[in-house]
């Protein structure tokens, strides 16, 4: 089940609020996909305080301050937690029903653990340890600004720091999939294993707290009423380099009731489902067909060709054209089903 702060922010990151809080701050100015202003918590002139854009967090590059909202608002404004708490659940709109200090302590521990393992794991992807990783995802097809893009990380093999990293030994060496919630806080790592194929290369590098219910990717399309579902997550990873249309990963599982619930729950009425070919995949498919009209949700199906086994494979061994046209001949599921099923 999906963490209730989580929607908080998530609903305050699509009003980008980090106005609100930090914008009294010296200095404080849009910069990339976020905004810089001067620490209040160490004495500079500079605008050494980085607010991140798509999670609520901060960062400071002089002192090392770092948090999320509520961090901010006790450590930086005075207030307790209840009372920081109540401060974004008023401006979202919304109830966090019993959250407490004892659960967003370690909520906010685990995300900033496991940012700094997956920091690692991103500078040990371009490092000699991680050429045979680099090489796989090289291999794939992907170029080199879409492996940076995705913001992947090389897990070469035991390392003693395992368990104060959170993450359990998968036998490496494998490619490390940061996995966020709906806010964009990293609550989990995935890890794919780069000697074998199909469902089974994928497993928990950690584990999955509060995921369960929550698409791959959903941060990055909260509000977008047309949504492409995927399988496989670097799948996920490349169409959201491509940019063509917002997407989500679902995972070899299927669409689950709880995913469709999130995913509804975020903005999104039409789900484009492109999990692949196969007996597995068009089981899954008619699954969750029957799933979102059982909702009353709009759903179409790709109708990736045959010989390709799911969308990655076809636009890797095809080109970008291909896949915009492609997109243009979604099939309604009421019609892929009469058709196909």
């Amino acid at each position: 089940m999906a963490s209730p702060i989580a929607s908080v922010y998530a609903k305050l990151l699509d009003r980008e609020y980090q106005r609100e809080i930090f914008g009294d701050l010296p200095g404080f100015v849009r910069k990339g996909l976020g905004y810089i202003a001067r620490c209040p918590f160490h004495g500079d002139v500079m605008p050494t305080m980085v607010i991140y854009g798509e999670r609520p967090e901060y960062f400071c590059f002089a002192c090392s301050t770092r948090g999320d909202w509520i961090r901010y608002l006790t450590e930086g404004r005075g207030k307790t937690f209840h009372e920081a708490l109540a401060v974004l659940e008023r401006a979202a709109g919304c109830e966090t029903s019993g959250y407490t200090e004892d659960q967003w302590e370690h909520e906010l521990s685990r995300c900033q653990t496991l940012e700094t393992s997956m920091s690692t794991y991103v500078a040990t992807l371009w490092s000699k340890p991680g050429e045979d990783v680099l090489h796989y995802l090289y291999d794939r097809g992907y170029a080199t600004g879409e492996v940076k893009g995705m913001a992947l990380g090389c897990f070469p093999g035991q390392d003693e720091t395992l368990k104060e990293l959170l993450v359990d030994d998968p036998g490496g060496p494998g490619v490390v999939i940061p996995y966020r919630d709906g806010s964009g806080r990293l609550m989990g790592l995935m890890f794919r294993d780069i000697g074998s194929r199909g469902p089974e290369s994928y497993a928990p590098l950690t584990t999955l707290e509060g995921l369960t219910d929550v698409p791959f990717l959903l941060y990055r399309s909260r509000g977008q009423h047309d949504v492409i579902l995927v399988e496989g997550l670097l799948d996920s990873l490349l169409l959201d380099q491509l940019r063509l249309k917002p997407v989500m990963g679902i995972g070899a599982g299927g669409l689950s009731e709880g995913m469709l619930r999130t995913a509804t729950d975020s903005g999104s009425r039409h789900f484009i489902l492109a999990l692949g070919n196969g007996d597995r995949r068009r089981s899954h498919t008619i699954s969750a067909i029957k799933l979102a009209i059982d909702a009353g949700l709009a759903v179409s199906v790709l109708p990736i060709p045959p010989r390709y086994k799911d969308i990655d494979e076809f636009i890797r061994q095809t080109c970008l054209d291909h896949y915009r046209a492609l997109l243009k001949k979604a099939i309604p599921g009421r019609e892929w089903l009469a058709a196909y099923a």
